[in-house]
C-alpha cells in the first residue's frame, strides 16, 4: 500500500497481522486452541481486504475500503477487542484515528462542477426526458430482485456522502415504515425492505450539492430463511441507469453485510431517521406527492426534497416551460446532521421549512407561493426571499433521473 509513513505505521501496528500476507504470529498465537481462532480470523480478514494486494484494487475501491476502515475504527469495531487484549500495542488512540480520517479526506477531495459527471448527467437526463427508461426487472446473484414500484413508497431519509460524492434517498415498504414508526427496529420484522436511490453528486463552491447521473439502486430485504448468515438481510445493488447487478455469485452478500456491521445497533441499516427527544424517528409524509429531486447545501447545512403531483412532475420534465392548473410542488428543507454510523455522511434532521407552489393557470405567472412552515430562506443581501424569488429558486432544480 502506498500512503504517508504515519498512516502506514498505524496500519502495520493495528491491522497488518490479520489484513495482510505479513502476519507476525507470536508464540502464543501458534498453540491450539488459540491457533484455530487466529487462523479463522486471519482468513476472514484477508477476504475482506488485504493490504498486501491493495495496489490491485481500483482507485474507487481503495477509497471505499479505506473509508470503511476509518469508520470501523471510529465505531470501535476494529481492531477486535479480543486481539488488542493480547496485543495492546494495536490499540488506536484518538490521534491515530485523526490521522486516518485526514488521509481518508485527502483521498476524496471536493470536485467542484466536475465536467465528466455533468456531461454524463446531461446525457442521462435527455434520455430520461425522451422516456427511454429501463423496463427490466433484474435479479441479483443471491435472488434479490429490483423493485420497480419503490418510488411510491414512503421516504425514510435523505443523505449525502462527501467521501464518495453521492446524494441519496432511502425508501421503505409498508412493513419497514411501520416498524420505524412503532420503534420496532431491533430487529426489523420479516418482509421489511428498503430501497436506496443513489446519484453521483455535482457540487459547487457555494456549497450546493445536486444529483447528477444515477449511480445505483441498492436494496436490503429481510428474509431470515433465505439469508441466515447475514442476520436475515439480503442485499442487492444495481449499477447505473442500466441496473447492472453487482456481484457475480451470491457471495457478494457477505461483502455487503460485513460493511453494514458498523450499524448493528440499527439492525444493519445506516440511514434510519434520527430519534427526537421523545425517542421517535420522524419521517416526513408527503401524501400522494412523489419525489422530483433532492439536493443539499453543505455551507448552509441543509438538505431538501422537492415533491410534486403528477402534473408538477410532468412540468418539471419539460423544464418548467409550461404549466397546467392544479400543479402542486412542495419543497421540504431539513437541518443537516452528522450520520453517526458513517463518518463522511450526512443525514436529514428536523424539518426547517415547508414551501408550496400551486399553479392556477398555464404560465409561470399563475404560480402561487405559500410558506407552510418555518422561515423563508435569505437572499444574497441577507433578507428573507420574496415569493417570486422563491418560485424562481425552487423551479431551478432539474428532476433527478430514475430508472
Amino acid at each position: 500500500m502506498q500512503a504517508p509513513a504515519d498512516v502506514i505505521n498505524i496500519l502495520q501496528r493495528a491491522c497488518y497481522d490479520c489484513h495482510s500476507n505479513v502476519t507476525n504470529l507470536r508464540w502464543y498465537d501458534k498453540i491450539a486452541p488459540v491457533s484455530w481462532f487466529v487462523n479463522a480470523h486471519v482468513k476472514e480478514a484477508r477476504q475482506r481486504f488485504n493490504f498486501s494486494t491493495w495496489d490491485t484494487l481500483s482507485a474507487a475501491d481503495q477509497q471505499g475500503r479505506f473509508w470503511e476502515i476509518v469508520n470501523m475504527a471510529i465505531a470501535g469495531k476494529m481492531p477486535l477487542t479480543s486481539y488488542t487484549t493480547v496485543h495492546p500495542q494495536a490499540n488506536l488512540s484518538v490521534q491515530d484515528i485523526e490521522v486516518l480520517q485526514e488521509y481518508a479526506r485527502e483521498m476524496s477531495p471536493a470536485k467542484y462542477q466536475d465536467t465528466s459527471v455533468i456531461n454524463q448527467a446531461e446525457k442521462e437526463f435527455h434520455d430520461f426526458q425522451q422516456g427511454n427508461s429501463n423496463n427490466r426487472v433484474p435479479v441479483a446473484a443471491n435472488g434479490v430482485a429490483y423493485v420497480p414500484d419503490y418510488q411510491n413508497w414512503q421516504i425514510i431519509s435523505t443523505t449525502n456522502r462527501f467521501d464518495n460524492h453521492s446524494i441519496r434517498i432511502l425508501y421503505g415498504n409498508d412493513i419497514a415504515v411501520k416498524a420505524i414508526r412503532d420503534n420496532h427496529t431491533h430487529p426489523f420484522p420479516e418482509g421489511s425492505t428498503v430501497v436506496k436511490a443513489v446519484w453521483n453528486s455535482i457540487e459547487s463552491e457555494n456549497g450546493d450539492i445536486v444529483p447528477g447521473s444515477l449511480n445505483s439502486i441498492q436494496i436490503m430485504t429481510k428474509n431470515s430463511t433465505q439469508f441466515p448468515d447475514s442476520k436475515g438481510w439480503g442485499f442487492a445493488k444495481f449499477n447505473g441507469i442500466q441496473l447492472v447487478p453487482y456481484g457475480h455469485t451470491p457471495l457478494f452478500n457477505s461483502t455487503c453485510y460485513n460493511c453494514h456491521k458498523i450499524a448493528d445497533n440499527n439492525d444493519y441499516i445506516f440511514n434510519l431517521p434520527l430519534q427526537n427527544e421523545a425517542g421517535v424517528r420522524p419521517m416526513f409524509d408527503a401524501g400522494n406527492l412523489k419525489v422530483i429531486t433532492t439536493f443539499a447545501n453543505r455551507k448552509q447545512k441543509t438538505m431538501s426534497v422537492l415533491y410534486g403531483n403528477e402534473a408538477a412532475r410532468k412540468s418539471a420534465m419539460g423544464g418548467y416551460q409550461t404549466h397546467v392548473a392544479g400543479e402542486i410542488f412542495e419543497l421540504v428543507t431539513f437541518k443537516q446532521e452528522d450520520n453517526t454510523h458513517w463518518y463522511g455522511s450526512y443525514i436529514n434532521g428536523a424539518v426547517q421549512s415547508i414551501e408550496n407552489l400551486t399553479a392556477t393557470g398555464t404560465d409561470a405567472k399563475s404560480l402561487i407561493y405559500r410558506l407552510v412552515q418555518g422561515k423563508a430562506p435569505l437572499n444574497t443581501h441577507g433578507q428573507p426571499m420574496t415569493g417570486d424569488e422563491r418560485i424562481i429558486d425552487i423551479l431551478a432544480h432539474r428532476p433527478s433521473v430514475f430508472p
